[in-house]
């Protein structure tokens, strides 16, 4: 077994280091890795059992399966019905949840110390034995069809659905759930996607008020029957469409009276080495309420309630996302503020003063994430799964405040140059075509239809 030592709950101001609870790490027979640490200043337990099988290892044509796999597990099992499972879950007073991501499936779980051993046997026994009961598909599948139907009614998530396929092509990250895909997914496709479900790549995290040797027992004996069948799914690689210029995509709505923007290009994995000075860059250019973009287009260009670029990063590639909604009058001015930015910020670069504001955000922020030991188990089996090392988390913060603004500028001018990158605008096409024609070569299409 292998012992990595910190204190928990602990920041050392000198070094500015996170500290880690002292982790026991070790895997069971059946592959799975297994990390314990012991807490006391709450009597209870918290864990999290990741597995690297999510919406990026369905088939084309399926989106959603994971999502509605996943949420099969708590609906009935060899030994509870659905109502009784939830029953067995409140009775504790804890609780217990499983969801599947673009990468991963997560099942999470809190209980009282003394309940331990009852939370780890319900979440075994979703594991281990969900029966896929054919009325609780049926009934999942109906709600899960409710609410496709208005998912065309935030034009927000039109305009997302359709930045993603122009950027990601027809990949699980480019593609979303529609009416159409709903369709073809079987409760066999369902049950096919959890068979892939193995414990030889997935991670549990225990952390809480036990002894160890205890809780590794309860967890083996929880888990050991858990077995991998057949060979290990080999997920697409997933990548940035090659843009060469603006793709641009008019969606139309002729019942708004605002215009929703959204830009997206390519950016770094989670894992980069430039991880750091991109998490700051992101930051001062449009990551939070007093950014450059805030200020220029929602401030002094008042075009705007709200404007936010975002880093989505993943494990084997990365983008960044800006958005904002503006009256549909305004939408080409509103463009032309962003694209202004983001010319200021590759041609003038950051200050200093901004860069040090940033790393004081982030020095001061960063910890008050850690306010439960749940989210010091999820913080973990997220660094086994993107590769991170428990140095690399302790020293996020020394890391990212040793970023130099020769360092963030060069990203700046590497990840947010307004050359190659994909548009989307949803509104009105009667007012907003004429203003926005001359942008680039465009291809239009209805609100309503499942995007290309």
């Amino acid at each position: 077994m292998i012992f990595i030592t910190f204190f928990f709950n602990l920041i050392t101001p000198q070094d500015m280091k996170i500290k880690y609870p002292e982790l026991e790490k070790h895997s069971l027979e059946n592959g799975l890795t297994v990390y314990t640490a012991e807490h006391y200043e709450q009597p209870a337990v918290f864990f999290q059992l990741l597995i690297p099988l999510g919406s990026f290892d369905v088939a084309n044509s399926k989106e959603g399966l994971a999502s509605m796999a996943v949420d099969m597990l708590s609906k009935g099992t060899k030994n509870y019905s659905a109502d009784e499972l939830s029953e067995a879950i409140e009775s504790t007073g804890g609780s217990l949840s499983a969801s599947s991501g673009n990468e991963y499936t997560t099942i999470t779980g809190r209980f009282l110390k003394d309940d331990l051993k009852t939370g780890l046997e319900l979440m075994a026994d979703m594991v281990l034995h969900p029966t896929f009961p054919k009325n609780e598909w049926k009934l999942l599948k109906k709600q899960t069809q409710e609410g496709i139907k208005t998912w065309y009614s935030d034009a927000g998530t039109v305009a997302q659905a359709h930045l993603t396929k122009l950027a990601f092509g027809d990949t699980p990250a480019g593609n979303m759930m529609t009416k159409s895909t709903l369709k073809n997914i079987s409760l066999d496709d369902a049950k096919e996607f959890y068979s892939n479900l193995r414990p030889d790549n997935a991670v549990f995290v225990l952390i809480g008020d036990f002894d160890t040797s205890m809780a590794n027992s309860l967890v083996e004996n929880a888990l050991k029957e858990w077995k991998s069948n057949g060979a290990k799914a080999i997920r697409k690689n997933i990548v940035f469409t090659h843009i060469d210029g603006i793709r641009f995509r008019l969606v139309n709505n002729p019942e708004l009276e605002q215009a929703t923007i959204a830009i997206g290009f390519k950016a770094l994995p989670v894992n980069s080495d430039e991880r750091h000075a991109l998490n700051l860059v992101n930051y001062i250019f449009g990551g939070h309420f007093s950014s450059r973009l805030s200020k220029s287009v929602r401030a002094e260009g008042g075009k705007t309630y709200g404007i936010r670029s975002s880093w989505e990063s993943n494990r084997d590639f990365g983008a960044i996302a800006i958005s904002t909604s503006t009256r549909v009058e305004e939408v080409r001015n509103t463009y032309d503020l962003i694209i202004g930015e983001m010319e200021k910020l590759v041609d003038a670069g950051l200050t200093e003063n901004e860069l040090s504001k940033a790393k004081a955000y982030f020095s001061g922020s960063y910890p008050l994430r850690f306010e439960s030991p749940g989210t010091y188990a999820s913080f973990i089996a997220n660094m086994d799964y993107y590769g991170f090392t428990i140095s690399d988390r302790e020293n996020v913060i020394i890391e990212r405040n040793a970023v130099s603004l020769e360092e963030a500028n060069e990203i700046a001018r590497k990840y947010y140059r307004p050359e190659n990158f994909v548009l989307v605008i949803v509104g009105n096409q009667e007012i907003a075509k004429d203003k926005v024609k001359d942008i680039a070569n465009f291809d239009e299409v209805f609100y309503k239809d499942d995007p290309y």
